[in-house]
């Protein structure tokens, strides 16, 4: 029998915007589609820099009709913050930084808590409930244990992972875990998304890691022999080893994956851990001569 698991996430922080017109508000801005998002569920999304680059990745979380609750990273929610109240003009909506709700993560459970919004990217996360704290049955569990469970499932959160200005939806794979959406229509940083996607000009992926022993830091060099290929992202100790994501490029990717290559993270032995979901990886050839 599994016994559900409940842990504080003290690295998230909750943005409420509330008032007539916050659906289209938010569908004008962030990559995800917020129109078919039903109430009580959340999806991943971002906003992005008119170039395309992450600014703050978060879950987004419908509470009601007209009211959303933005999770993101505590380092980021100031930013993100400033810049929806710069979109927000004089349209009738309430944006407020909500400080009294902490997030909860609840796992190793296929029970809905209530009032829990399930996480739907892949690695069954569990659930998120915001709030002072969970209403659910189970124990007290260790969060690294769910982050190794989101890094082994390939799933980048958070400013380690998808550098503010710098990272790219599709290097992330984001587009294929509903955090974009392709047809919805404008948002900040659409044309850039969307002509990446059309012409394959990706270049470079997060994938996972398995280090045997050991545990290395982020921003350890991931080697294949003398070659440097990357750098360690977010990491999480597992038992006998850890795991980690890190990004390479996708020929480099596709070469580990036909060779079996001996790869190092730091100082420890690694091998490439590439879920089903992230199958099949964007042709090299194409993406590498663009």
């Amino acid at each position: 029998m599994t016994v559900p698991l409940h842990a504080l996430d003290p690295s998230r922080r909750i943005i409420r915007i509330a008032g007539s017109g916050t659906t289209a508000f938010l569908q004008s801005l962030l990559t995800a589609n917020v129109e078919t998002l039903p109430v009580g569920e959340c999806r991943p999304g971002a906003l992005l820099t008119p170039q395309g680059r992450i600014l703050a990745d978060m879950m987004i979380c419908r509470r009601e009709d007209e009211e959303f609750l933005l999770d993101c990273d505590a380092t980021r929610t100031a930013d993100l913050y400033t810049r929806l109240r710069r979109f927000r003009l004089r349209l009738p909506i309430d944006l407020e930084c909500f400080e009294t709700a902490t997030v909860w993560i609840i796992w190793n459970t296929d029970t809905a808590p209530s009032g829990a919004f399930a996480d739907p990217r892949p690695g069954h996360l569990g659930w998120r409930w915001i709030g002072d704290a969970p209403a659910v049955a189970g124990e007290a569990g260790n969060l690294d244990d769910w982050h190794a469970r989101r890094i082994i499932a390939g799933v980048p959160q958070g400013p380690v992972d998808l550098i503010p200005e710098r990272a790219l939806m599709l290097e992330a794979g984001l587009d294929k875990i509903d955090a974009v959406d392709f047809s919805k229509g404008c948002y900040v940083g659409q044309e850039v998304t969307a002509r990446t996607h059309y012409r394959g000009l990706v270049k470079r992926r997060i994938a996972p890691l398995r280090i045997g022993t050991g545990c290395p830091q982020p921003g350890a060099e991931i080697r294949d022999e003398d070659s440097l290929l990357g750098a360690v992202l977010s990491v999480a100790p597992v038992e006998g080893g850890a795991v980690c994501l890190a990004a390479m490029k996708l020929s480099d990717l596709h070469r580990i994956m036909d060779t079996d290559a001996a790869l190092t993270a730091g100082d420890y032995a690694a091998s490439l851990a590439v879920p089903d979901w992230m199958l099949p990886l964007p042709d090299p050839a194409r993406t590498d001569s663009a």
